[in-house]
């Protein structure tokens, strides 16, 4: 009981964190009251990137950001395969309850997929502890804001997007 309890938690983490990192910290243009300007001429938000968003909380200045971009780039290259690991154990998840496999098999499902976010989470961690290794002291206090856009920031085909 205790093991599925445990696991389902796990699951639960992972799709917060997946809808935690694919939106909710989107900046804005054009904020101004709706009086004929700028604001009115778009209902849609200006979205920035990722990268836009960590230079302007951290203050990086254009080495650190480039060495940001290296650094995420090859955390994308490592995540793809757990990515597909992830997908396919949703599927293989969902497929084993609506077939109603024995609950036995459907746990090791669930481990199995919850072994795979670990692994992402992990790829996230890491990436973000090699950025803040390039980072001075004063940037260094800021990192709590910049850890919030970690979470999913593998999940999708290009970690440089919001909410893809």
């Amino acid at each position: 009981m205790f093991t599925r309890i445990l696991l389902a938690g796990f699951v639960i983490a992972a799709v917060a964190s997946a809808q935690r990192g694919a939106g909710g910290l989107r900046g804005q243009e054009g904020n101004a009251p709706d009086d004929g300007g700028y604001g009115a001429i778009s209902a849609r938000p200006y979205q920035q990137n990722r990268l836009d968003r960590l230079t302007e909380l951290l203050r990086l200045n254009k080495e650190q950001k480039n060495g940001a971009k290296e650094i995420f780039d090859a955390a994308q290259k490592d995540a793809e395969p757990v990515r597909d690991q992830i997908q396919k154990g949703r599927t293989a998840i969902a497929t084993a309850y609506l077939s109603k496999q024995a609950q036995p098999e459907i746990d090791q499902l669930v481990a199995s997929y919850a072994n795979s976010v670990a692994q992402m989470t992990g790829i996230e961690v890491r990436a973000f502890a090699k950025l803040c290794g390039s980072l001075n002291s004063d940037q260094q206090k800021k990192v709590g804001l910049a850890f919030a856009l970690m979470g999913g920031m593998f999940n999708g085909r290009d970690w440089n997007r919001m909410g893809n």
